[in-house]
């Protein structure tokens, strides 16, 4: 049942960062917004890892 409002509310993140991506390149120097990017992702692996791919996570997969 929840499936539907993961994929919902992914999809419009995803939407968002397609405008957001090229407005940040064109606001800032390429290279700060690069690292800015990768520092984005880096976190949400963490995040990612934290609860759901470590050894006695919380909802693991």
């Amino acid at each position: 049942m929840e499936a539907g409002a993961v994929t919902g509310f992914s999809s419009a993140i995803a939407a968002y960062g397609f405008c957001f991506i090229p407005a940040m390149f064109a606001a800032t120097a390429g290279t700060h917004a690069l690292w800015l990017f990768i520092g984005f992702y880096a976190s949400r692996l963490a995040v990612c890892w934290w609860f759901y791919a470590r050894r006695g996570a919380e909802a693991p997969v």
